[in-house]
């Protein structure tokens, strides 16, 4: 019921008392009279708008284990303060451990092959350049041994001369048979130079092809050519691969084998952490639902762990009459019903979008900061908060 109503209720039925005790009829109460008037002027801003809520920890969490498992150290108890990371519960894990450790070895001996392979790289690309150089010098030396080809040009001009010649000599003899001379002395002196033509264009094919594929010397020359040439593209390519390495443009095979190792200790560590409980933030040990050598299943609170450095407090009590009058950042009072004689000051900081149901009505649920602090402060104790204009 509105406050106000309840207030000017009020009033007029203490009116209607004193009245009758005075044996004044009862309808003048519906009169205007000195005694109502005050009744108008009790306000909202005047007596306050309160609420009850409840003293809570800055944060707090419900800690469990992901997996379940025999519970083997448990190395804090109730009250106990930790740092954000701190182990607070374990389950037996001998296993899970030997093998972090088998993986942190890996993970250790690669990188120390990786560090060892890049202080070498140096060295390693001075040896791909000398490869490199040797191979051309090896080319350049098998070429000099075998320089024929001014030779093999001039052949190639000769085999031209001598198929010309024999391709005009086949001409006219087939002028002599077109016109029937082919018996003629003519004749026959042009099939005796045609036959030398021929054998001339033979002999000019042959010193081509011999120059072409060379002696056993000069074979062995090519084959020199081919392997040093062979050679010198293998080690630059060893060479460009190396430089690359170098200069971070390209992954080396130790670089492969040590993300692999890493990739193996992320594992164990994630199935290793698993089995452990640690702490999400720093706080105090508030409860602790564990013993050493239960049974402990996954997922069932194991621990609570709040923030106790600092507290707030937590209403559901602002019905949706009242609540359109707070707004966030606006001072409050609170009054501990435990500690009489003291008085709290905070500010509202946030003020719940959704509505919920108490004993039928309609509230929402505000948050409030303390700006100030008591050593006598308790988790859950009951409070009653003014909210200031």
């Amino acid at each position: 019921m509105n406050k106000k109503l309840v207030v000017i209720i009020g009033v007029l039925i203490l009116t209607s008392f004193s009245l009758s005790a005075c044996g004044a009829t009862p309808t003048a109460v519906a009169a205007p009279s000195a005694v109502a008037a005050p009744a108008t002027t009790v306000t909202l801003a005047e007596t306050g708008t309160t609420a009850e809520g409840r003293i809570l920890p800055l944060q707090s969490a419900n800690l469990s284990f992901s997996v379940g498992g025999q519970v083997a150290e448990i190395p804090v108890k109730e009250g106990d303060t930790v740092k954000a990371g701190d182990v607070i519960a374990r389950l037996r894990n001998e296993s899970l451990r030997a093998a972090v450790a088998e993986a942190q070895t890996g993970v250790d001996s690669a990188r120390a092959a990786q560090a060892n392979y890049q202080r070498q790289l140096p060295r390693q690309i001075a040896a791909a350049e000398a490869e490199v150089q040797a191979a051309q010098a090896r080319q350049a030396g098998a070429s000099a041994g075998r320089n024929n080809q001014a030779a093999i040009i001039e052949a190639e001009a000769t085999l031209a001369q001598a198929k010309y010649s024999q391709q005009q000599l086949e001409t006219a003899l087939q002028l002599m048979y077109l016109y029937k001379q082919q018996d003629s002395k003519g004749a026959g002196d042009i099939r005796l130079q045609l036959q030398s033509a021929i054998e001339a264009t033979q002999a000019a094919q042959a010193r081509l092809n011999a120059l072409k594929i060379g002696s056993l010397s000069d074979r062995a020359s090519v084959a020199q050519i081919a392997a040093a040439s062979a050679s010198e593209a293998a080690a630059q390519v060893r060479l460009d691969q190396l430089k690359a390495e170098a200069a971070g443009k390209t992954v080396d095979t130790y670089a492969a084998a040590t993300k692999q190792a890493e990739a193996g200790l992320l594992a164990a560590q994630l199935a290793l952490s698993e089995t452990e409980i640690k702490a999400p933030f720093a706080g105090t040990i508030a409860k602790i639902n564990l013993k050493l050598g239960e049974q402990a299943a996954a997922g069932i609170p194991a621990m609570v762990l709040a923030d106790l450095s600092g507290w707030r407090v937590e209403t559901n009590d602002l019905t949706e009459i009242k609540v359109p009058s707070i707004k966030a950042g606006q001072p409050v009072t609170v009054k501990v019903d435990a500690l009489p004689d003291i008085e709290l000051k905070g500010k509202v900081e946030s003020i719940g979008e959704v509505s919920q149901l108490k004993s039928g009505d309609v509230v929402y649920t505000v948050k409030v900061s303390l700006v100030d602090n008591d050593p006598r402060l308790r988790w859950g104790m009951t409070v009653v908060v003014k909210f200031g204009q």
